[in-house]
């Protein structure tokens, strides 16, 4: 089928005018803690090493046995995040937010030749079993949808799973806002993951909401709220390819890019969505039915087989349906249903 992106070249006088959709407070306070634990594969592989946030239960022996990205984080229009990180990992971990300000402490080394390098983009938490916590603030937060992720050797870390996803405020013509978290895995990097690199960075998985879908079967299902009803969907790519969402239906309206909103909407069935990228999109579903949401550049594989990876069906429907497969919110150390 053949797809054209358009400008609209239409005023959004809506442009993220947005909605506190918290009945709280304007502080948010978590805990994570950073874990390693195995993903297992759809095709049935060898289950894979990855890193990755979680809920902080309290200590390193009670975390769960299995790796999601970490959990989404909601914040308020000009509130405050604060998120305090326990460390059950097997060296130095951080947290940073691309885009939202606040006060970084760079952590440096000297490396052999005897040059001072930077290992860290703020203040760690020790590799001491869970022992030390460390608390990240960031102020009077922006409208918009973020990556939180490790600062600390991010080129590393980051692939490993430290990653999952910030929102803060949603557009006032949107009814819901769902989260689509893109990323890779490439089991070479995950095998021996303290001296691992990604020069040769080649993935075999690629996920959506930490799912790949499996060739030949029925797709990961996200909720696509009701027909007729605007969705805010909220792209984020965690991975270090660009990856380009296109869905199979209306055209989406596209309003904001690393939580900068544009100046004009912009219609398009795909977006351009390189390494680190956030980009928020309006979305209004014209039939009750499932629209199939891909990566257009076919990272359409699982371990090399074709129909799978990055691949979801949005259902919509009459009634208010539950969001599979996206990482629960966490609202005041409270998991929101």
């Amino acid at each position: 089928m053949n797809r054209s992106i358009s400008g609209t070249g239409k005023r959004v006088g809506h442009l993220l005018v947005l909605l506190l959709v918290l009945t709280a407070g304007p502080a948010l306070a978590v805990n994570l803690a950073a874990f390693e634990r195995m993903w297992t594969p759809p095709d049935g592989g060898a289950a894979i090493r990855m890193w990755g946030f979680v809920e902080d239960p309290g200590s390193c022996a009670a975390l769960p046995n299995s790796w999601l990205p970490g959990p989404t984080q909601q914040g308020v229009v000009n509130g405050t995040l604060s998120i305090t990180l326990r460390n059950c990992l097997s060296e130095p971990v951080s947290l940073i937010i691309p885009g939202l300000e606040t006060n970084l402490t760079p952590q440096t080394f000297v490396d052999a030749k005897g040059r001072t390098r930077v290992r860290a983009f703020t203040h760690e938490v020790p590799a001491d079993n869970g022992t030390t916590v460390a608390t990240y603030s960031w102020n009077n937060l922006r409208a918009g949808t973020y990556l939180y992720q490790s600062g600390s050797h991010p080129a590393k870390q980051v692939p490993m799973g430290l990653y999952g996803a910030v929102t803060v405020g949603r557009d006032a013509a949107a009814a819901n806002d769902v989260v689509l978290l893109f990323s890779e895995i490439d089991p070479a990097l995950h095998g021996t993951a303290e001296a691992a690199n990604t020069k040769n960075y080649k993935p075999k998985y690629y996920l959506i909401n930490g799912q790949s879908a499996l060739p030949g079967s029925t797709p990961p299902v996200i909720a696509g709220g009701r027909n007729q009803k605007t969705l805010q969907l909220r792209f984020l790519n965690a991975g270090l390819m660009t990856h380009v969402p296109t869905i199979q239906g209306p055209y989406m309206k596209l309003i904001a890019e690393d939580s900068y909103p544009y100046p004009f909407a912009r219609e398009q069935y795909s977006v351009l969505l390189p390494a680190g990228k956030t980009i928020d999109a309006l979305w209004r579903p014209d039939a009750q039915a499932s629209f199939a949401l891909y990566d257009r550049r076919l990272s359409m594989t699982t371990n090399g087989t074709p129909g799978g990876g990055m691949l979801v069906s949005v259902d919509v429907g009459k009634k208010f349906p539950w969001i599979l497969y996206v990482p629960p919110i966490i609202h005041g150390g409270v998991v929101l249903p």
